[in-house]
C-alpha cells in the first residue's frame, strides 16, 4: 500500500521513510491495547515485518515493543470471561473460575458413559455344551 506524496519524507536513498516515530507511536498503542503484533501493522498500513525489522535496527523501540507487549497480553487475558478455560488454560485461581471448573467437571461426570456391564447391557454368556467336546477357542474366551 503506497502513500500519499505528502507523507513520504526520504531517507536520502530515494526510499520514502514508513515506520517514522508517529507510526511507531501509534503501532506501540495498538500493541498495548491488546491487538496482535500483525493485525496492528496491517490496521497502520504498514508491512507486518517492518516493526521486526525495527527492533534489530533500534534497541529503545525493542524495549519499548517488549514492554507493549507484556501490557497488550494482560489486556487479552482481561477480556477473556471467568470461566472453565480461564481456569484451565490462562491459570486464573480466583473463585468464579474455580466454581466453573468444579462444576464443568461434575457436569462431565455426570455425562460419561458407565462402564460395560453396569448399565444394563446386553452379555452373552459362552455356553458349552456338556455332550460334545469344547472346542479350545471357547475355553480361552471363558477363563
Amino acid at each position: 500500500m503506497t502513500q500519499p506524496p505528502s507523507r513520504q519524507p526520504s531517507r536520502g536513498r530515494g526510499q520514502p521513510t514508513v515506520f517514522d516515530e508517529p507510526m511507531r507511536a501509534a503501532y506501540l498503542e495498538l500493541v498495548r491495547h491488546g491487538m496482535h503484533l500483525g493485525d496492528a501493522a496491517t490496521q497502520l498500513g504498514i508491512n507486518r515485518v517492518t516493526p521486526r525489522r525495527q527492533t534489530r535496527i533500534d534497541r529503545e523501540f525493542a524495549a519499548a515493543l517488549k514492554e507493549a507487549r507484556v501490557v497488550g497480553q494482560k489486556v487479552r487475558q482481561e477480556g477473556v470471561p471467568h470461566d472453565e478455560y480461564r481456569y484451565n488454560i490462562l491459570k486464573c485461581r480466583c473463585l468464579r473460575c474455580t466454581r466453573a471448573a468444579a462444576a464443568g467437571r461434575a457436569n462431565r461426570r455426570a455425562t460419561e458413559d458407565p462402564p460395560p456391564g453396569e448399565d444394563g447391557g446386553q452379555v452373552h454368556p459362552i455356553r458349552a455344551v456338556v455332550a460334545e467336546s469344547v472346542p479350545s477357542f471357547l475355553l480361552a474366551r471363558a477363563s
